[in-house]
């Protein structure tokens, strides 16, 4: 059974595709929580230690995981502190100083890649990395697993290729030791599981008429106002600002007014109790439930917090399908 550690775990989406393919997790960590009251309830005796990744030392992980070798280790470090990078070449030094100290949750990453050495690290982030900062950000990452004699190979994947009914593209780094490529995982490498929809009808369509009565399923209060406003919304379509009456309207309607077609995959769940998408025949937005269904959550993984901190754990978590696909694939190679 092979050993990994997740780092930046959250509610442990990324973890739970490895579960499933029987690897061990040795240590999960998170600053969050909520996360970790989510995590311990699901799985009561595993090792969460919820804490600021900059504060956590190397001997602290060697103990948590009692000095098991590591075979892999996973995780999506944020990026917003390479917002600044354009400045890192400057003199000042105030400015230099809060670029590195924003970018030092990477550099612990990679640090604690380069101590416990794993034969495969997963790297896992928005697409948004690709572009950003022209695509500098992205190249400094990979530099960084090279310096410390990782090879490295990346891939744009859409979850919906991999039995996730939603859109949601992310990008992956893999690190390895080994010279020959890896590659990424066919997307019929999960043919054989059970928990599988093609639609949002398919993923939630039960669920309809059973709100308050499932963990998670309860909806969001909304005002009449944003009840007549769904009302205008045809299904898999965007709220037609043209044809609203004038108590209707409003600026700034963003995202959150997109109702998804119950015959298609989902649209990208994103974090945030506001900006879940609308449920495709009813007038709310969907529920935590509905999202985690989306996302291939099992019903049994129950969101603990407030609903605003639920949405946010859902809406960040890596598709568990996804990372099962992952995990198959790396298994295969270790």
């Amino acid at each position: 059974m092979p050993n990994i550690i997740d780092l930046f775990a959250g509610a442990g989406g990324l973890s739970l595709g490895f579960r499933l393919e029987n690897f061990k997790v040795l240590l999960s960590t998170d600053v969050d929580k909520d996360c970790e009251k989510t995590y311990l309830h699901n799985w009561k005796k595993e090792n969460y230690l919820c804490k600021d990744i900059r504060a956590v030392t190397l001997n602290e992980i060697e103990k948590r995981i009692n000095s098991k070798s590591v075979d892999v280790i996973v995780g999506g470090p944020p990026c917003k502190g390479f917002s600044t990078i354009g400045a890192r070449a400057s003199s000042n030094t105030q400015i230099r100083q809060r670029v590195d100290e924003r970018n030092f949750l990477f550099k612990r990453f990679l640090k604690v890649v380069n101590h416990f050495r794993p034969e495969v690290v997963l790297f896992e982030n928005v697409s948004g990395l690709l572009s950003f900062k022209n695509g500098e950000i992205f190249l400094l990452i990979k530099d960084g697993f090279k310096k410390i004699h990782y090879e490295v190979e990346d891939f744009l994947l859409d979850a919906v290729n991999y039995k996730v009914p939603q859109v949601r593209k992310r990008v992956f780094i893999l690190a390895r030791k080994r010279k020959k490529p890896i590659g990424s995982p066919l997307p019929g490498i999960l043919n054989d599981i059970s928990e599988y929809y093609k639609t949002v009808k398919d993923a939630i369509g039960d669920l309809a008429g059973k709100e308050n009565l499932i963990e998670n399923h309860v909806p969001l209060k909304h005002g009449l106002t944003n009840i007549r406003r769904y009302e205008f919304i045809p299904e898999g379509g965007r709220l037609p600002e043209e044809i609203l009456p004038k108590e209707l309207f409003r600026k700034n309607f963003g995202n959150t007014f997109k109702r998804l077609d119950r015959n298609r995959p989902s649209l990208t769940i994103v974090p945030g109790h506001n900006a879940f998408p609308i449920h495709p025949w009813l007038h709310r937005s969907l529920t935590v439930r509905e999202a985690a269904r989306l996302q291939t959550f099992p019903d049994k993984i129950i969101f603990l917090g407030s609903r605003q901190s639920q949405c946010l754990q859902v809406g960040n978590a890596v598709p568990v399908n996804l990372a099962r696909a992952w995990a198959r694939h790396i298994k295969g190679i270790l």
